[in-house]
């Protein structure tokens, strides 16, 4: 159940990291090449919420380190605080909701660094299984 929930954990952090590069792509679609709306950046921004929480849940299962759990939490404060905070307060506090595409960037480098240290976790126990038969084999003395 680690192995999986650790496979897991590094599978939906690189979909995480990828959407956010999508989300960054489709504004420049919007923005600067005028070709579609703003509601594919809504959805996929939404829809970015399930990695997070595939995320969330096989940390604890994975038995990730005490530090990738709380930089998990981080991320998911961040991305609430982006997708569903600030981005509404674009009448009352432009200057707050300017915060978005910033926060885009703490989405991105904590997914980032999330994902890259998950990837040795999940070669952990492959290392482990090859190091034990070695030692048994070593002859006393």
């Amino acid at each position: 159940m680690v192995k999986i929930s650790r496979y897991l954990y590094l599978v939906a952090a690189w979909l995480f990291v990828a959407g956010v590069v999508m989300q960054v792509f489709l504004v420049g679609m919007v923005v600067v090449a005028r070709q579609v709306g703003w509601d594919d950046h809504v959805g996929l921004g939404h829809t970015l919420a399930m990695p997070l929480l595939v995320m969330l849940l096989s940390m604890y299962f994975g038995r990730l380190p005490k530090q990738m759990k709380w930089l998990t939490w981080l991320l998911f404060g961040v991305y609430i605080m982006q997708a569903d905070v600030v981005i509404f307060l674009r009448v009352q506090l432009p200057i707050i909701s300017a915060l978005h595409p910033v926060l885009a960037l703490a989405d991105f480098a904590l997914g980032l660094v999330l994902a890259w240290r998950a990837w040795p976790l999940t070669r952990q126990g492959q290392a482990l299984a090859g190091v034990l038969p070695q030692l048994e084999t070593v002859p006393e003395g």
